[in-house]
């Protein structure tokens, strides 16, 4: 594990900023799809059509700049300290501490705040309420 531990409060401030972000990775990544689609589309006319390798280069290009954009906001998140966890719907988890075990802070687009946690090993199934008893709290 390596990063910053991040109390709710401190990974809540950062969400409006992060929430954007989100958003873009979740249309970017949809746009990453469409673009290789595209693209496996026009490998498979230009090999049997010469004629179109020029098209398939343009579509290469597409792929390459919608991927290089994609890449750039999973750094933003990851600049900020935290972890894309789905680009399909946008969650994020920052790390945390509960009762002495550094865990995730769980957060997916369209939540107001981050107030689940779950174990590193875990996954979104499994997270649980951060509670005011909790000591990261």
């Amino acid at each position: 594990m390596k990063g910053k531990i991040f109390t709710p409060d401190e990974a809540n401030r950062m969400l409006p900023l992060v929430s954007r972000i989100a958003e873009d990775i979740v249309a970017t990544y949809a746009d990453v799809n469409r673009a290789l689609q595209a693209f496996e589309a026009e490998k498979a006319r230009a090999e049997a059509d010469e004629s179109r390798q020029d098209v398939l280069r343009e579509r290469d290009e597409e792929v390459a700049a919608v991927l290089d954009r994609f890449q750039g906001l999973i750094e933003e998140i990851e600049a900020l300290g935290g972890t894309v966890k789905d680009y399909e719907s946008g969650m994020i988890d920052f790390y945390g501490e509960v009762d002495g075990e550094i865990v995730y802070l769980c957060w997916q687009r369209g939540e107001d705040e981050i107030s689940h946690w779950h174990r590193l090993e875990e996954g979104y199934g499994r997270r649980r309420p951060l509670t005011v008893s909790t000591p990261a709290l």
